[in-house]
């Protein structure tokens, strides 16, 4: 049985930026081994349903199966942890719309203004860290990692290969595929259920998430990591 939270997206991000409170949390009720820590070799984070489980696997594929990531945590302390011990970060970002879209499908307990909150507190927490990840646009991890993977090895020196294309259209096939079948799989709701996003109700938290969500993408420029408008 889920039970609802409120808020719970909004402060387990607000939370997440003293990563020695939230980890001390985390860690005693869930998989330690995903935190941030000193002798991680590998971070990569995002807000849920960014292609997180997608960008692990092309990693592990590209030469980093053997390395301690750090990953699925969903909060701000792993980029800023990383960035206190300068290790290799990939920041991943998805458009508001989608992440809450797809949240909402995937767990009955989300909520739209919860989800919108604490998105924008998310990113809006790690713009000062800029120079110490990789961004990652869900649209590059899923048409073409290669890109990601070229930008990290180039920001922080190391060597990892990239995915076949062949392999890699295969990945994210299933992985799209996979995630439309979630949301056709969830209880059909009512016009007036949360499953629905409310986009409508919450437009100012819309237009605050968007926002971050238009500047990320901006500054992916840099690091080479957007895809080109012919390939959009």
């Amino acid at each position: 049985m889920q039970i609802h939270i409120p808020f719970h997206w909004t402060a387990r991000t607000h939370i997440g930026r003293c990563p020695r409170v939230f980890n001390t949390v985390f860690g005693s009720v869930n998989d330690g081994d995903r935190l941030t820590r000193e002798n991680t070799e590998l971070v990569i984070e995002g807000f849920p349903r960014s292609g997180n489980s997608f960008s692990v696997f092309a990693f592990s594929n590209a030469g980093a199966g053997d390395l301690s990531i750090a990953h699925h945590v969903h909060s701000p302390s792993q980029i800023i942890t990383a960035a206190r011990y300068a290790l290799p970060a990939v920041l991943l970002i998805r458009s508001p719309e989608d992440v809450v879209t797809a949240g909402l499908a995937k767990i009955a307990t989300h909520r739209t203004g919860d989800l919108l909150r604490a998105y924008t507190a998310y990113y809006r927490s790690l713009l000062p860290l800029r120079e110490h990840y990789v961004i990652a646009p869900f649209e590059t991890v899923t048409t073409d990692f290669g890109r990601v993977i070229n930008a990290v090895n180039r920001r922080f020196g190391t060597t990892f290969t990239e995915v076949d294309t062949d392999r890699h259209l295969t990945l994210s096939q299933k992985f799209l595929a996979q995630e439309k079948f979630d949301a056709l799989q969830a209880e059909a709701p009512t016009e007036a259920s949360d499953r629905v996003p409310q986009f409508d109700r919450y437009s100012d938290l819309m237009k605050r998430a968007e926002a971050e969500h238009a500047r990320f993408l901006a500054l992916a420029t840099d690091d080479g990591t957007t895809r080109p408008p012919d390939d959009a």
